[in-house]
């Protein structure tokens, strides 16, 4: 088999390496190169390195290095003949070395780790040594990627790919793999997966194989769920506006609630007062959902509260008095209520004054003082939806009867005057050492 019928597996095991020498190992050498590099296989170097080789033979020369199983080395110099023979260096396996039909040629059988030393003479040329070295096949494993969006199902992908020198074919069917990794909710796991080898072979695959695994990663999106509220509007009646209804947005491919999940809703908007505020709520996932699986996105509607066209009303009623004129200051005060109920709601009116005050007998209206302020149960000032009326009020002091004793009146003590103005017949006794000042007559009542 000449080097041009060299051949490579699919599983990299290089058939058959060239070492060459005088001036047609330099072709030799290229033309090797291109087709490994064509095979995008490991290239063994055989090329002058301009060093001394650690072994006996030729100046300069690298050994070449086979991967475990590598079978066959052709030596290229042109000799009248050739003279093989061959050693183990130092402690190694099973390495066997078997002349075939073309003298040049020799097949390597390294079924074991380790090296072997070649010799090869003849002719007039001078002897080459050249070490050939049987090492580990690596073999990189890793596992294939997967994404989707959340559906509920674990996401789970088959299929291991393999590079470096691979498995020997005696090998290859041998080895099984088994994948464990699985993706079920939304995140991101590593696409694990066992390598599982004949019962009892695990020694014989880690002596001879340089074995790397990397795992892909599963990658489960979040699922979009698109929520929004419902909007609402009214006059203003004291009472809180909501809407508590919530639509779920058209399903499409990949999109709303899995089958079989959902949520309720739980609103926390309201308007009360007048003005505008969004329909808020927050989302309480059903059992048997995962809130996080999904990516949910909310539109809240409007709560619009308007001034009222007809407005609510309330009368205010100020303190009335009724008392008897006794000479001194009466007063009155405040108002009979300043909280009120409508609709089930409490108001409260601030912001006003009533009174009124008196010392004669007579009427004195209640005067009301301030502006009124409405505020509902929440501290709200609505002053804007009301119209406050006041009632009128009075205090009321009613003189008292003439024929009083004239010790029980007002007096300041000129009992002359009052024996002399024989007032409403009352006898009073000169020199009994009362004095009295007089009131306006109608403070007392006629006999």
């Amino acid at each position: 088999m000449s080097f041009m019928d060299a051949k490579f597996s699919k599983w990299g095991e290089v058939e058959t390496a060239v070492l060459s020498q005088s001036l047609a190992k330099r072709f030799a050498r290229v033309m090797l190169a291109a087709v490994l590099a064509a095979s995008f296989l490991p290239v063994a170097a055989f090329a002058d390195t301009g060093g001394d080789s650690e072994l006996k033979g030729i100046k300069g020369k690298t050994d070449p290095i086979f991967w475990y199983e590598i079978t066959s080395y052709q030596n290229l110099t042109k000799r009248s003949s050739y003279v093989w023979s061959w050693e183990k260096d130092g402690e190694t396996g099973a390495i066997t070395v078997t002349e075939t039909d073309d003298p040049s040629r020799v097949t390597v059988t390294g079924t074991e780790i380790g090296s072997v030393i070649l010799k090869v003479s003849g002719g007039d040329l001078d002897e080459e040594t050249i070490r050939i070295e049987i090492r580990k096949r690596t073999v990189r494993l890793s596992s294939s990627y997967g994404e989707k969006i959340y559906d509920g199902t674990p996401l789970t992908v088959t299929g291991i790919s393999e590079d470096g020198e691979g498995w020997i074919s005696a090998d290859r069917d041998r080895v099984k793999y088994k994948m464990t990794g699985s993706q079920t909710n939304a995140g991101e796991s590593d696409n694990t997966f066992d390598v599982e080898f004949p019962s009892g072979s695990e020694e014989y695959f880690k002596e001879h194989y340089a074995i790397t695994i990397s795992y892909a990663p599963l990658n489960v999106a979040q699922r979009p769920v698109t929520l929004t509220s419902a909007s609402g509007s009214k006059e203003y009646d004291g009472e809180p506006l909501t809407n508590h209804k919530v639509t779920v947005g058209e399903a499409a491919r990949d999109t709303g609630w899995v089958d079989g999940q959902g949520a309720t809703y739980s609103f926390t908007g309201s308007q009360k007062i007048v003005g505008s505020s969004e329909n808020a709520f927050e989302c309480i996932p059903n059992e048997g959902t995962n809130l996080d699986n999904y990516q949910i996105n909310k539109t809240y509607g409007t709560l619009t509260v308007a001034d009222r066209s007809e407005k609510h009303q309330i009368t205010l009623t100020p303190n009335s008095k009724s008392v008897a004129y006794d000479g001194t200051e009466k007063s009155v005060s405040g108002f009979e209520a300043l909280e009120f109920h409508i609709n089930g709601q409490t108001f409260y009116v601030s912001g006003v004054e009533a009174s009124a005050t008196g010392t004669d007998a007579g009427e004195y209206p209640v005067k009301v003082s301030g502006q009124a302020v409405v505020i509902d149960s929440d501290g709200n000032d609505v002053t804007g939806q009301f119209t406050v009326d006041i009632d009128d009020a009075k205090l009321t002091i009613v003189g008292v009867d003439s024929n009083k004793s004239a010790s029980n009146l007002p007096h300041t003590g000129d009992s002359a005057a009052l024996y002399a103005m024989g007032i409403c017949g009352v006898a009073i006794a000169a020199g009994a050492g009362a004095l009295f000042t007089f009131r306006k007559r109608n403070n007392y009542k006629q006999l």
